[in-house]
């Protein structure tokens, strides 16, 4: 075991000494090396940010390393497509069988009338359908719109330098005065 154990430490100095001797011999090369300099941080363009998000939705979140945030963009404009697309179906529902039973098409006509629905209650639901789809189709704009302001902002705000030292403190006070007396109040102290 011992001999294994010496074996192993002279291995270990035979290797550290040969580096030691690569190491002389390269600083006595005459080689010179030219030194990388740090660069400043890729700027984030607005302009890009925002055109990316217009073409496809999502993409200013990620030319902005804001991955996080996709779920949200998607999850907006997915449900508001699907309520587009449920109200839209209700709302033809609903209409094609106010015009059936408008109409008086006894053979066709709409499983509504057969349990005692009026067409005047037919209209206000399909009314009630068509402006619910209006305010999804609206909905729908809306996330789209601040998902390419929330790429802008973002873009604009990536090299903001946000210091661990910027803290706002607040603490009672009580304040003297020679005409009101004495009152009361909050002192905000905001350092950065």
């Amino acid at each position: 075991m011992q001999r294994i154990l010496l074996c192993f430490v002279f291995l270990i100095l035979a290797i550290s000494s040969r580096s030691q001797v690569m190491l002389d011999s390269l600083a006595s090369d005459s080689v010179e090396v030219e030194t990388v300099e740090e660069s400043e941080p890729q700027y984030k363009s607005p302009a890009r940010a925002s055109l990316l998000s217009a073409l496809l939705p999502g993409a200013g979140q990620i030319y902005n390393k804001k991955y996080w945030k996709l779920p949200i963009v998607y999850g907006g404009l997915g449900t508001s497509i699907f309520f587009i697309i449920d109200n839209r179906q209700q709302y033809v529902r609903f209409r094609d069988a106010y015009i059936r039973d408008i109409n008086d098409i006894v053979s066709d006509s709409s499983d509504f009338a057969k349990q005692g629905i009026s067409p005047d209650q037919l209209r206000a639901a399909a009314d009630q359908r068509r402006q619910w789809m209006e305010y999804s189709y609206i909905a729908t704009g809306i996330v789209y719109v601040l998902q390419i302001v929330d790429a802008a902002v973002d873009a604009h705000l990536y090299y903001f330098n946000v210091s661990d030292d910027l803290t706002l403190h607040w603490r009672p006070e009580v304040y003297s005065t020679r005409n009101r007396g004495m009152y009361t109040g909050v002192t905000l102290n905001l350092r950065f």
